[in-house]
């Protein structure tokens, strides 16, 4: 018959301070990831916002450009049908190659205007540095949960 272990409160002592630590630790981490996966969330909705000023920005390029083809060509059909296939196109490459809509919206803008627009990089700079320190943190932040269930 086997003796039953002795239980010594003194040595429990240290192992659950290591374990309250332990979970506290975890606690806060689990809130950090979540404050950082809601500000992630947020940057999600800005650019969401500005995908939604964008569409009536391309729509009323695509009016300047069709009426500077009318006006070049003389001809309203002509006119229409440019700026129809101008629009399915830019729409069909945006769907599998959105870098080279981009460069189709800038030559519209440059037809349109007769110039280059300004593309200085000022907002998105800080704005993809902001995601990538905001990356960086939420993989920190799971990585050392991962190690502490694990």
């Amino acid at each position: 018959m086997k003796a039953a272990p002795s239980h010594d409160p003194a040595a429990e002592g240290p192992e659950r301070a290591r374990r309250d630590r332990r979970a506290g630790r975890r606690r806060r981490i689990e809130r950090e990831l979540k404050a950082l996966h809601l500000m992630d969330g947020s940057l999600r909705g800005r650019e969401i916002a500005w995908a939604l000023l964008a569409i009536p920005g391309i729509a009323l390029l695509w009016l300047v450009v069709f009426l500077k083809l009318h006006w070049l060509s003389g001809s309203l059909p002509a006119a229409i049908g440019v700026s129809l296939a101008l629009g399915t196109a830019v729409w069909w490459i945006g769907r599998y190659w959105f870098a080279l809509a981009g460069l189709v919206v800038l030559a519209l803008c440059i037809v349109a205007f007769e110039d280059a627009p300004d593309l200085s990089s000022g907002p998105d700079d800080r704005r993809s540095d902001r995601r990538r320190k905001l990356e960086r943190a939420i993989a920190k932040r799971e990585r050392l949960l991962r190690e502490l269930q694990g």
